[in-house]
């Protein structure tokens, strides 16, 4: 069974950050950002988070920037509430929970005004944020473009539910199905 189990392991947790890097990808494209950032908070964990990025060529410079997870400022205060935030850059900076980047500042990407939305999947159970800044136009977010990150986010959270299923599954554990009324609303379009 120790070698079930770490395959399993192995496998939710490729699947897990293909599933991310694919919606970090789309966020920053439906939102026409140049920058997207993906938290996914490891059991309540911040300095356990898996983080992933797209960046357009614009943040070129940055594409090896790392930097681990604190769990403070514009971030934390997401995932706490499990609340979309949206802001200006001059709401960023003048926010009380902005911590300027802390320890990473100036060599950090800039950011340029900020969209993040909770990924949020069965019975509320916070998976982490998706975030976008530096809209490409030079415009800020808008209300459309916080329906379509949210909708994305609820999207990931249905395939984070499912890949979590799964590997419960195969190391012969329960798992539950969702009730319907814990599933994110989705709208059906049928064809006209």
């Amino acid at each position: 069974m120790p070698d079930e189990a770490a395959a399993a392991t192995s496998e939710f947790d490729v699947r897990v950050d293909h599933l991310l890097q694919c919606a970090c990808e789309t966020a920053r494209a439906l939102s026409n950002a140049h920058q997207a950032a993906m938290g996914m908070i490891v059991a309540g964990d911040w300095a356990q988070a898996r983080k992933y990025f797209s960046l357009s060529d614009k943040y070129e410079q940055w594409k090896d920037f790392t930097m681990s997870a604190r769990g403070i400022g514009l971030h934390a205060l997401v995932v706490a509430e499990n609340e979309s935030l949206r802001l200006t850059q001059d709401e960023v900076e003048r926010h009380p929970e902005y911590r300027a980047f802390a320890e990473s500042a100036g060599k950090h990407p800039p950011m340029r005004g900020l969209l993040a939305v909770p990924i949020v999947g069965e019975d509320g159970l916070n998976y982490g944020l998706l975030q976008v800044s530096d809209k490409a136009d030079g415009g800020d977010f808008d209300d459309e473009d916080e329906r379509r990150l949210q909708h994305l986010s609820d999207v990931a959270a249905v395939g984070l539910d499912a890949l979590r299923k799964v590997r419960s599954l195969r190391l012969g554990e329960p798992a539950p199905a969702a009730t319907l009324e814990s599933s994110p609303r989705f709208v059906v379009i049928e064809p006209g």
